[in-house]
């Protein structure tokens, strides 16, 4: 029998509403109220600032970013500065990580897996770059390559949080305001700049699931925040 996951879109919110809810999540799989889940959603601009950030690789102070609508908070994942904002599809994985992999090395390859699968999908060839995590595409214009998605995951009490993004279409300017993950000699871009046809985050949302349960084994099965806290309210209660 296929293990069961669900999976919960937010749609577009703020990052810090967005994390809210997946801190909650998060804690409900820990103390095995909810099931394993995969949890979308797609932010207003923001940068995040991971465990591993150099100050170097801020290249706007905050108040230059508000002025530009860009809002700017620190995170407990690993990894160096990312940005996120509309236009770009994120996904955290809320899983005992170590059923689905030995290792977090292990784990990271295996979603960089999945996001290389799901371009593939679209017509877009993924590829890794030893030593760096993320997903990377050679871009026709430039023919350079460029990164596509990120990846940035913690582990708290064997339960994974946080997780990945990929570029569909978002202002690729912004990601001028910082050197993303702290790569230099390497730029950003997405599915639209790599001439792919307009994708929605909902079709995406939907080959990336196929694509996880695929690599896993697994069947991830749509629930909502309603279902979330009733289920939790009745088990509490009994």
């Amino acid at each position: 029998m296929k293990k069961e996951l669900t999976w919960f879109d937010l749609g577009l919110i703020s990052y810090e509403d967005a994390f809210i809810i997946q801190e909650q999540l998060h804690q409900q799989c820990v103390d095995g109220f909810w099931p394993d889940t995969l949890l979308f959603q797609e932010n207003y601009p923001i940068i995040t600032l991971g465990r591993g950030t150099h100050e170097k690789n801020l290249l706007y102070p905050a108040e230059e970013l508000a002025a530009m609508g860009i809002a700017l908070i620190s995170v407990s994942r690993g990894g160096d500065i990312s940005y996120h904002g509309n236009g770009q599809f994120i996904v955290s994985p809320i899983l005992h990580f170590d059923q689905y992999a030995k290792g977090a090395h292990q784990y990271v390859r295996c979603l960089e897996q999945i996001v290389i699968n799901v371009l593939d999908y679209y017509g877009l060839k993924g590829n890794r770059v030893k030593g760096r995590s993320g997903v990377w595409v050679v871009e026709p214009g430039t023919g350079e390559d460029k990164k596509i998605s990120a990846l940035g995951i913690a582990v708290s009490h064997g339960v994974s949080l946080h997780g990945m993004s990929i570029n569909v279409n978002p202002n690729l300017e912004h990601f001028k305001t910082i050197i993303p993950c702290g790569i230099e000699d390497k730029g950003v871009t997405s599915m639209a700049a790599c001439g792919c046809s307009p994708v929605t985050l909902s079709d995406l949302r939907d080959q990336f699931i196929l694509a996880f349960d695929g690599m896993f084994g697994t069947r991830t099965i749509k629930r909502t925040i309603t279902e979330l806290c009733n289920e939790i309210n009745t088990i509490k209660e009994n």
